[in-house]
Order: structure tokens, then sequence, then C-alpha cells
């Protein structure tokens, strides 16, 4: 059997053990076979590469799921770079912080983009393109690429950006290594094979979406890749989930608690589902209840956790019938994957006793191999062991706090900072203070995020000013710097924010504020 040490074979040993399986499982009963992607991959990979994008380049992708938008990702691990899909709509001011962080050589979109866009990838000097038509496509060699065996599995594979704590978006880098550690260890705790296909619900710039392409393609399984529009009827996801015959579906909590809230869920819903996996945010015991009886016992249902730094996933935990007399909050992060070890540390770096509270440390082949460009913070987050002497060893410091039962289950406590997790996203509530900080007249900002007891929470903000502030004004200028997700619902202009002892922000009076403790 041939080795396959990167990505891009990889992928190539999967459409030749599987050349007419369905790769991509589209709208009317459509699809494309694994022969006829990893046709379209190298194409897309021998056009890139006449562009001069390389190995360890970056290619900025504006994706809407299309065939050719699946096809680019793969083409940019055939050929060593590392891609990034981006949101088209963030605000320009966002997406310029992104550019200017991950410096690529080339953007190229799969569709229309509004002329804000246009202007950012032209202010950044970063060249940007519409893919070529089919026509011109398929007169491309469709030859592999001598370039595929070149790459290694320490080249980065793809960007991620997450919310930054000091104002401007992070870029995890992953490596193709990494991402071949998380496909092994996802097939075999979810059983996937050729058989099996998976829902893309998730957005490709948000990370969950790691598990859908890669936990398929990888796989021999199909990807039913499912976009913006289709996501955003609650109606038409159910049908299109239940139409391409998926039996793994994987998103964060809300979607779940949505789809329920609208009643698009039923008892005969999805008969081919055989697996509910979510994560990226706790899941609240009543809701879980809801669906647990719905799906159990004909679909197993699966709580897991895992940073992005992490490579999506690190934990899991299968729910059953007696884990809720039991449960009286969040259930369980889980075991660890086999490709993890773990320390639960003090705030002085010293392991606590068993079943104590503690920052959970991630070690692994699955970390990432850095925030892009951000060496600074990367020596904060990615530290060295202190409780191996024997050589040096690299963990990552997820800031969550947790205990391990006698199971050697995590349970989730906290967290040791102000990073939040709001509808699955990773959110610093620092880059939401930065931005409000930068408004005309405003002094100083404080977040909070507020639990509403059985639902997901709210970010509420306040501000100080000694001057009328209206808050329409305030939101608009928020939506021309931040992601719809990351305003707040609630905005408050005090004259002074309140302090502790120490003269510190003391967010917990404000967070008593909302409660009316």
């Amino acid at each position: 059997m041939r080795y396959r040490y990167n990505l891009g074979l990889a992928f190539e040993g999967v459409a030749e053990s599987y050349p007419e399986r369905p790769a991509l499982i589209l709208a009317e009963g459509r699809s494309v076979s694994f022969a006829d992607l990893d046709r379209l991959t190298n194409q897309l990979a021998h056009w890139i590469s006449s562009l001069g994008l390389g190995r360890r380049d970056v290619l900025a992708l504006f994706n809407a799921k299309t065939v050719e938008g699946h096809a680019l990702m793969l083409a940019a691990l055939k050929i060593g770079a590392a891609y990034v899909n981006l949101d088209d709509q963030n605000p320009p001011q966002r997406l310029a912080m992104i550019l200017a962080t991950c410096q690529p050589r080339l953007a190229v979109s799969d569709h229309p983009l509004p002329e804000a866009i246009l202007h950012c990838c032209q202010s950044a000097g970063v060249p940007l393109l519409l893919l070529p038509e089919p026509a011109v496509v398929d007169r491309l060699s469709a030859a592999r690429l001598a370039a595929t065996g070149l790459v290694t599995g320490s080249d980065p594979a793809y960007l991620m950006f997450t919310s930054g704590s000091t104002g401007a978006p992070k870029g995890v880098a992953i490596a193709h290594a990494s991402v071949l550690n998380f496909v092994h260890w996802a097939r075999a705790e979810f059983g996937i094979g050729a058989g099996d296909r998976l829902s893309g619900a998730n957005p490709l710039h948000f990370d969950n979406s790691v598990f859908d392409f890669y936990a398929s393609l990888f796989a021999g399984a199909a990807l039913a890749p499912l976009g913006r529009e289709i996501v955003g009827s609650p109606a038409d996801l159910v049908r299109h989930v239940g139409e391409r015959g998926c039996t793994l579906w994987f998103s964060v909590p809300s979607l779940l608690i949505y789809l329920m809230t609208m009643r698009q869920l039923g008892a005969d819903t999805w008969p081919a589902m055989r697996c509910l996996v979510f994560g990226g945010e706790g899941y609240p015991k009543a809701e879980l209840k809801r669906l647990f009886d719905l799906f159990h016992p004909r679909a197993r249902l699966v709580n897991v956790y895992g940073p992005t730094e992490c490579t999506c996933i690190c934990s899991a935990y299968t729910l059953s019938e007696g884990d809720f007399a039991q449960l009286h909050g969040l259930p369980p992060l889980g075991r660890l994957a086999p490709n993890f070890s773990a320390l639960v540390l003090d705030e002085e770096q010293r392991l606590v006793p068993d079943g104590e509270v503690g920052e959970l440390c991630l070690l692994g082949p699955q970390l990432a191999l850095g925030y892009y460009h951000n060496a600074e913070h990367s020596r904060k987050r990615f530290a060295g062991n202190p409780h191996n002497s024997g050589f040096e060893e690299r963990f990552y410091r997820t800031g969550d706090l947790v205990r391990q039962d006698e199971d050697g289950v995590f349970w989730f406590v906290g967290r040791s900072d102000n990073q939040i997790k709001h509808l699955g996203y990773r959110i610093e509530l620092e880059e939401i203070e930065a931005a409000l900080e930068s408004l005309p007249q405003i002094r100083q900002a404080v977040c909070v995020y507020h639990r509403l007891r059985q639902q997901h929470g709210r970010i509420a903000a306040f501000v100080s000013s000694q001057s009328p502030v209206d808050e329409a004004t305030m939101r608009q200028a928020l939506r021309d710097r931040l992601p719809a997700y990351m305003i707040p619902a609630q905005i408050e202009v005090l004259a002074e924010l309140p302090k502790n002892a120490n003269g510190k922000l003391d967010r917990k009076q404000l967070q008593q504020r909302l409660t009316g403790d």
C-alpha cells in the first residue's frame, strides 16, 4: 500500500479506491463521483499553479460550497498551499485585518462578490479572480501533479480564523499530519465508511466544517454541501438533509434547537440518520433531552469538544438514557481521543489533584502549528510542558477550566479568561470592547455574557461616555467592524463603569446588573 503522508496523496488514494462512488451529493438527485472530483481538482491545481501559487503560499477562497469550491480546497492541498475560506459577509474592516495577517498570494471566488469585497482585496494588494468558465477548465490538464509528492506532513493545510483578544482575528495554522490524524480518529470513532453521507451545514469559514469536509471525503464517504440559503430556511434544511440521505449530522447545538423550536424535526424525520454529533457550545439539558427522546435509539447522539487549535475535535461523549438523571447542567466533554493526552493545571502550572478544577492543557499530534504571523501569541498559548524533563514537548493552553472524573471523563466548569462560545462561534469579548472603544465619545467598554437559564446566552455591552450616545448609531458602526454574531444584544451607556477594590473593571457587578441579583 502506498504511504499517504499528505492530504493530496490521501485524497488520490480515496479516489482510486472508490472512483465511481459519490463524493458530493447535490440537490435534485445529482452527484459528483470521486473520480470526477479528483479530475476537476487536478485541473484547478494546474490552473492555480500557473498563476504562481505554490507550496506554503496561502490561497484565499470565497467559497459558496459549489463543486468547484470544494475542488479548489483539494487543489490547494495537492500543491502544498494553505487555503483559507473567507466569509463574504464579513465587514470590510475585519476582512482587511484577516488579509493583512494571512497575506494570500491569490484569492479566488466561485461566485460574484459585493463591491466592498473587491475593494478590500484591491486595497490589500491581493489579486482576486473568479473561477474560469467550465469550457476553459475542461481544456486544462487533468494529469496528477509532481508537486503533490513534495508536500510534507508539517506543511500547513488550512488557516482558520477565530476571534482575537487584541481586537484582531487570529489565524490558526493546521498541518497536513494533524488532519490525517483527525481523519483516522473520526473514521474509527463514528464508524464512517463509503456508505455514509455527511451533512455539510456548517459555514466553511467555521471550524466545525473541518469535520464535514475531511471526515467525509477522506474516508470514502459522501458530503452533502448545504449552502447559506438552504441552512437559513429550517424547512428547506430539514428537507435537503432527508432527500440527500444523510447518515451523519454535525452542527452547533443552536441549530438543532432552532429546528426543534420551529417544529421541523419529528419522529419520522431523517430516516437514514444514524448519528447526530453536536459541539462548539454547551447544549442545555432540557433541550438536549427533547432531541434525545426524538432520535434515540435509532440514532447515536454525541457531544464533542475541541478548540480550533486542536484540529476541530479532541473528545467525544455518547449520551445514554441514564445520563439525564445525573446531569445537572451541560453534558460532559467526554474522553479524549487517543491522539491526545492532557494536563489539568492550576494558575501556577502545577498539576491539580484528581477531580479538582484546573485549566485543560492538551498535547498530541493534532495540535496546530501556531497562529499565522503571530509568534508572540503562539508562544503564550503553545507552551512547553513543565512536567516533562526528558524532552521538549508542546502543549496548548485551552483556557477552559475542567475537572476529570474517576472514569476519565472531562466536564466543563468555565473559562479562565473572557472568551465565550456564542452560537457556536468562539468570541473574545475584548475584540468587541476594542471595536466599541474605537468609536467617538466612548471612553471605555466592557462586555459580559448573560446566560438565560436553559436557553443560550446573549452578549451585553456597557460603555462609559460623558455625552449622550445613540445606541442605533453605535450598532451601525459595529456592523462595519464586526460580524453579526458578535454584535451585542444590549448596549447600555453609563457615566462611569464600576471598578472593584483593585481598581479593575468589575465584570461581576455588571453581570449582577443584568440578572438583578
